[in-house]
């Protein structure tokens, strides 16, 4: 995976994590949750309660209805989805995280932008560039 990050100045230990740090630990979370398929329960785990999902086929309001999203996004990937992710960019502006991705030849080009605040993802827009079946 590649992310970049901005070099910061040394922080005692015990210091309070920062936006960055802690957008960045959601959206990796969630990727994790994503990737090692742990389920549509562990993906919408990181969204708040009132969290909204923008994508190509509309908006998706609170865990339920982004839950059915990820349902029908999980079933509707091609074979080999998980081993072929490809993680291409992740970065991070305070509460705003920014990803591309790919999976193969199937989808080259996907991303996605999510607002964390309070450590949950509140705002998320999805889009991905597909190429038809063969």
């Amino acid at each position: 995976m590649l992310a970049t990050a901005t070099p910061r100045a040394a922080r005692p230990a015990a210091a309070t994590p920062t936006v960055d740090t802690t957008t960045e630990s959601v959206v990796r979370n969630h990727l994790t949750a994503f990737l090692q398929q742990k389920g549509v329960a562990a993906i919408v785990a990181d969204y708040d309660p009132a969290a909204r999902l923008h994508g190509p086929d509309g908006v998706y309001e609170g865990q339920a209805e982004i839950a059915r999203f990820f349902d029908a996004f999980i079933a509707a990937l091609p074979a080999g989805a998980y081993e072929r992710f490809a993680l291409g960019t992740l970065r991070v502006d305070g509460e705003l995280a920014f990803i591309t991705w790919s999976i193969g030849d199937d989808v080259p080009l996907g991303t996605d932008t999510f607002i964390v605040r309070g450590g949950r993802i509140v705002r998320q827009t999805f889009a991905m560039h597909a190429t038809p079946s063969r």
